[in-house]
């Protein structure tokens, strides 16, 4: 009778308990939602290892995890209003120095200026920036890696970015961690946000559909900055990355393996011939501005379409369309300029 009891008990277990099992599950992947790729785990007193122990999570990719974004997990999203920043109390230079990532390296903090442009002087060959100590440092800024313009001339001027394909609404995370220095609306850059590292490098994403960050907010890599989208001076879903120094954009391509999803080296040398921008060339393969003597433009105003401005300067759509690289479907703004001749 007490051995069919035993058996009784033993076999009813699983069932007593699968709940609170189950529940532990669901809590456990909840959380692994969130976890970046490098976790740190601080033993406590008594444990076999005193010290810090590092453990990754290879198969936990939060990019992956997040099919769907849930607005409800982010406290706030901003779109067309600027992200009121935090309170860092910076009182002296050696406050900046502890609370701001990379200050030594570029002392400037403006959370309203996008870029503040500094010529860069090479007193050394080249400037190391160390980018990760771990291949879990880095997160590729979104879900499926693919470019759809690269760095260099675009349409007469420099494009200081890689615009990656996204679809609108999939999230966009932060390639490495850092301090959030700019989430505002700009006419140019849409929804953008704009991330200080350690090394003094910056990252910045931009046309997002909205934003989940505020200026000094400290994030992982792979946390979710925003939602990629179409806005500002963009014609197509997809999102501008740069990475920048003192203001100086620097070619992505020299960084990121786009196909692979990941950083070519971990360490990067910014030297004086890989910092210089392409400079656009004209239909005759020679330097310099690619617009003739006697260019004539028009200003795009409300109503404008290719079809009218082409009528008013007596050309026609395909001719606007090959000075300025568009297409006949291109959506023009308001003080957009159209070169007519």
């Amino acid at each position: 009778m007490r051995s069919h009891l035993l058996i009784a008990v033993f076999l009813a277990l699983p069932h007593l308990f699968w709940g609170q099992f189950e529940s532990a599950i669901e809590l456990m992947a909840d959380s692994s939602r969130w976890l970046n790729h490098c976790t740190t785990l601080i033993m406590e007193p008594g444990e076999e290892d005193e010290e810090d122990s590092i453990v990754q999570i290879s198969a936990v990719n939060p990019a992956q995890l997040i099919s769907e974004v849930d607005l409800n997990m982010f406290d706030h999203i901003y779109t067309y209003e600027a992200a009121p920043a935090i309170e860092l109390n910076l009182n002296s230079f050696e406050d900046s120095l502890e609370i701001i990532p990379g200050y030594l390296m570029d002392d400037r903090w403006d959370n309203k200026a996008i870029h503040q442009l500094e010529e860069l002087h090479w007193d050394l060959d080249s400037l190391m920036f160390t980018l990760t100590f771990d291949s879990c440092d880095f997160s590729f800024p979104t879900q499926h890696p693919r470019i759809t313009s690269p760095f260099g001339p675009r349409w007469g001027r420099n494009h200081n970015g890689l615009d990656l394909g996204l679809r609108t609404g999939e999230p966009v995370m932060a390639a490495f961690e850092g301090m959030v220095r700019i989430s505002h609306y700009s006419p140019s850059y849409g929804n953008v946000v704009v991330v200080r590292h350690k090394n003094g490098l910056e990252t910045l994403y931009a046309h997002m559909e909205a934003r989940f960050v505020q200026p000094g907010q400290w994030l992982q890599n792979g946390q979710i900055v925003g939602l990629g989208g179409n806005t500002g001076r963009s014609y197509g879903a997809h999102l501008h990355f740069e990475f920048r120094y003192r203001g100086n954009a620097i070619d992505p391509a020299l960084i990121l393996d786009v196909p692979q999803g990941k950083i070519k080296t971990s360490e990067f040398y910014l030297t004086k011939l890989n910092s210089k921008k392409p400079v656009p060339t004209s239909k005759n393969g020679k330097k310099g501005k690619s617009t003739s003597k006697g260019a004539k433009y028009h200003s795009v105003k409300r109503g404008d379409t290719l079809n009218i401005i082409a009528r008013k300067h007596g050309s026609s759509v395909s001719k606007l369309c090959k000075l300025n690289g568009l297409r006949p479907s291109s959506v023009l703004r308001v003080g957009q300029k159209i070169r007519v001749k």
